[in-house]
């Protein structure tokens, strides 16, 4: 492992997106609704190439991470790529609606909450959904279809910027020292930390307003982005092409909003306070399946590890 290039490309990395949350998440705090919330989604966006540029600036070798697509033998983790998000949301908000049942529902209130917030008036919001001939059923169902069809390949292209630095640069460097647990462990932390900003001060992923803010919140989101790391680290690692990871990522951004349309908008106050606990797939509560699913993949990868390495000593 190149300790000094790893170092750089973690503090430029790391220093470079601060910044730049910083500054939006600010602009945002100061002028709530459209304008705010527009700028700092474009901040964001800006953030995730960042890992990708200072690749270019530290020489990491980026260009060897997998640029040309691989399809051929590959075709079943595209359909890995598109379905696993939608399955940890799903179980995700089942878990968290278990515990928390009369937090469900599907008239699209707490959505229309969000609306408002941003300075949109909500009946005329409802008007033109239904002008087009939208329901809040229908709109979910059209929601869950773009997420596991075209959503994911039109987020994948932000998406790549941070998978070339992650799984293309970091996650490899780590494993020419530490073991394959260590890695996920590390690169999931650096990874969390990379949003940290943006979830101090703008609330992103949280909110502000949560139990154990703003700790659990950090804690949580770093636990998510080990386990979700896992993930990209293995489709990573079976394609050596940094396009898989990307549309994973793409796909787990594109569905991790699905929750706005199960929440019962009348009691805000207590989805503000349990945010961090669920139903998003990032929640605390909502993060179980996934994690259990991850510790399965983690048994079955170490098992694969350790006959590639006996495998030349039992062939003398």
């Amino acid at each position: 492992m190149d300790k000094k290039k790893v170092i750089k490309f973690v503090l430029i990395t790391l220093a470079a997106a601060w910044a730049i949350q910083i500054a939006v998440s600010l602009f945002a705090l100061y002028n709530p609704g459209m304008i705010g919330t527009g700028v700092f989604q474009a901040g964001l966006m800006v953030c995730m190439f960042v890992p990708l540029i200072v690749s270019i600036l530290v020489r990491t070798g980026v260009k060897s991470i997998g640029w040309k697509p691989k399809l051929k033998g590959n075709v079943k983790w595209i359909f890995f790529a598109l379905l696993m998000p939608m399955l940890f949301t799903v179980l995700g908000a089942a878990a968290f609606f278990m515990i928390r049942p009369d937090l469900f529902s599907l008239d699209g209130s707490y959505m229309l909450k969000i609306v408002e917030a941003q300075g949109i008036d909500p009946a005329e919001y409802m008007d033109a959904m239904e002008k087009q001939g939208l329901s809040m059923g229908l709109l979910l169902l059209i929601t869950a279809v773009q997420c596991v069809t075209y959503a994911p390949f039109i987020n994948m292209f932000l998406a790549i910027g941070e998978e070339a630095g992650w799984r293309g640069f970091l996650y490899p460097e780590l494993k020419k020292k530490f073991s394959r647990v260590t890695v996920w462990i590390i690169g999931g932390a650096i990874w969390a930390a990379f949003h940290f900003p943006a979830m101090l001060i703008a609330g992103y992923e949280y909110g502000m307003d949560y139990i154990g803010a703003p700790v659990l919140g950090l804690v949580t989101f770093t636990l998510t982005c080990i386990t979700w790391g896992m993930f990209h680290e293995l489709i990573y690692d079976k394609t050596k092409c940094i396009w898989f990871p990307a549309l994973l990522h793409g796909g787990i951004n594109a569905s991790a909003t699905m929750f706005q349309l199960l929440l019962n908008g009348n009691k805000i106050d207590d989805i503000q306070r349990l945010m961090v606990f669920g139903p998003a797939p990032h929640g605390l509560v909502s993060l179980i399946p996934t994690i259990v699913i991850a510790a399965v993949m983690a048994v079955v990868l170490l098992k694969e590890d350790r006959k590639k390495e006996t495998a030349p000593a039992e062939s003398l």
